[in-house]
């Protein structure tokens, strides 16, 4: 993730800040971001000294000319507003988790990047927060087969079943929430199932 100086020199934790650090609390790339002079080579060498971590993952040789390109398409989104590449602004929930806006941005979640630097990166590597799918629920926590009728004896609650909310997100805490609420409904469900006889 490349980032320009206002946005590393901003006060605001707002928005979706994570994982830039705030002022003063800057470290090297690979924890927590750095000051870049040259960022092929200052990304390079930090993912070199990560390969036993990556299984061998380097910086692609054509990066240096790709990132001018990619800034300069960037800034002339900013400028105009529309993001023709992934929409930011266009959805509300965009828009709600972006923090501060950037005075004189016609889209509140871009804004161009300085025309001189430093630029700053941080490496982000996958990971997982929710999840989209899973065994369908009933509103007794029971899994539902294909045909939407309950599997007898088999319950799900939280992120190892499908959302309630769909493709929605209700908002932080909402995961464990749910994991909560269906697991209160599967537990007396479960505890009214007849009793099961077992043949070894």
């Amino acid at each position: 993730m490349i980032y320009d100086h206002t946005v590393a020199s901003s006060e605001s934790w707002a928005g979706m800040r994570q994982p830039m650090p705030l002022p003063g609390r800057v470290g090297g790339v690979r924890d927590q971001g750095r000051r870049l002079g040259r960022p092929d080579r200052e990304v390079d060498g930090e993912l070199a000294g990560l390969v036993e971590h990556t299984g061998g993952l380097r910086l692609d040789p054509a990066f240096k000319e790709n990132l001018a390109e990619t800034i300069e398409r960037f800034n002339g989104f900013a400028e105009s507003g529309v993001d023709a590449d992934f929409g930011r602004g266009q959805a509300p929930i965009g828009r709600a988790w972006n923090g501060p806006n950037r005075e004189g941005s016609p889209n509140p979640t871009m804004a161009p990047f300085a025309s001189e630097g430093p630029c700053y990166c941080v490496i982000v590597v996958c990971g997982m927060l929710d999840t989209n799918g899973g065994p369908v629920t009933d509103t007794g926590a029971r899994v539902l087969d294909f045909d939407d009728n309950p599997i007898p004896g088999l319950y799900g609650a939280g992120n190892c079943v499908a959302s309630p909310a769909g493709q929605g997100y209700w908002g932080p805490g909402a995961t464990i929430g749910l994991g909560i609420t269906y697991g209160h409904l599967a537990g007396p469900n479960a505890a009214a199932e007849p009793e099961k006889g077992f043949t070894y």
